[in-house]
């Protein structure tokens, strides 16, 4: 998949001029189409199947040697979280926040903000999806995007 994906919204260069471009490159996979979630990459044993949020060279399962890259669930649960009242230097989100431990779906636990959900709406056991967040505008105009995690449509 495309590493940048068109956008065009009031005030900002059309689609096709100005793109949505990862904070980071090599972390997740942008969507190739609006109706698609984006994906973490992480890594897959082909031994046992074990998944991981984070490149891996030796399984921590059954300690085989070549992982696989793979795209991972983009549907998980809050196993735990925390709300964040003091911005920490550096940081691109505005305070009150959310920041949660998701379980992804297919097993990684993966760290990430809770976005477009109320804090009071925040749970452990929140069905919650992943979502880009934009973190901040380049100097080409285009929409730098991080990984986030928001309540599953529908569920509140």
């Amino acid at each position: 998949m495309s590493a940048t994906t068109p956008i065009s919204e009031p005030g900002r260069p059309a689609a096709g001029d100005a793109k949505r471009v990862p904070l980071r490159e090599g972390l997740f996979e942008m969507p190739a189409a609006l109706d698609e979630l984006p994906r973490l990459i992480g890594a897959r044993c082909p031994a046992c199947g074990a998944r991981f949020a984070s490149p891996r060279v030796i399984c921590l399962q059954c300690a085989h040697r070549g992982l696989e890259r793979c795209a991972l669930s983009p549907t998980g649960t809050v196993w735990t979280f925390t709300i964040v009242h003091q911005q920490p230097p550096g940081s691109v989100m505005q305070v009150p926040y959310a920041i949660a431990q998701v379980e992804l779906d297919d097993g990684p636990i993966v760290a990430a903000a809770i976005v477009e959900t109320p804090l009071d709406a925040v749970r452990v056991g929140l069905p919650v999806e992943m979502t880009l967040h934009t973190v901040r505008h380049d100097e080409d105009g285009n929409e730098v995007v991080a990984h986030a995690f928001r309540a599953r449509q529908g569920v509140r």
